[in-house]
């Protein structure tokens, strides 16, 4: 999928759990620049919660389980990838407004390079 004068391509596949996506981003020419993961946060009806529970807004968390992002395409690559996913994703029963972004951490890669 891509948007008028954006950069990125994505392609999205549904997941065996409810509102989780797994997605492949490329550039416009269809290099490779990450793996990731969607997950759909929806909040409860207002029904269906104490009346004086908060507010709670929908959203989106995107892990970049792997990537060829750089320090310097960082923010453009969130920028992006964020108009890409709220276009694609939002509909009348879900209108989520805004993407969290999380990356693997140093620690969770050392110790998964490390032989058992």
């Amino acid at each position: 999928m891509e948007l008028a004068n954006r950069k990125l391509m994505l392609q999205l596949a549904r997941t065996l759990w409810s509102n989780m996506y797994r997605g492949k981003v490329a550039d416009a020419s269809g290099e490779y620049l990450a793996t990731i993961r969607i997950i759909a946060h929806m909040p409860l009806d207002r029904s269906d919660v104490p009346a004086d529970a908060p507010v709670v807004k929908p959203y989106l968390t995107v892990l970049i389980e792997d990537g060829a992002i750089t320090p310097a395409t960082l923010v453009e690559f969130e920028s992006e990838l964020s108009d890409l996913l709220l276009a694609k994703f939002r509909s009348e029963q879900f209108f989520p407004e805004f993407c969290q972004f999380f990356y693997p951490s140093p620690a969770q890669m050392l110790f998964a390079s490390c032989p058992s």
